[in-house]
């Protein structure tokens, strides 16, 4: 299980929400649906820029770095499709 913040995540990278340590954030990001145990993925992570863009839920958000860092992944090691 390789826990890191959503900031460290490389793009195309997949992981699972598993706390959010801001309040306010928090706040917002249950009021746009997003909680603990929803799976996102880094579309865009420029370390010079003040933000990046992730994809939850099948929605793109833009997210402070600074907020990123209060919140904390568990990576998705593999994938399995039941079809």
């Amino acid at each position: 299980m390789t826990m890191k913040p959503l900031h460290q995540l490389a793009p195309g990278e997949r992981a699972y929400i598993v706390d959010m340590r801001n309040s306010k954030l928090c706040e917002v990001l249950f009021k746009l649906g997003v909680f603990p145990g929803d799976l996102v993925e880094m579309t865009e992570n420029n370390q010079l820029n003040k933000s990046l863009v992730v994809r939850i839920n099948n929605k793109h958000y833009n997210i402070h770095r600074l907020a990123a860092e209060t919140i904390i992944t568990n990576v998705v090691s593999f994938e399995m499709g039941l079809n």
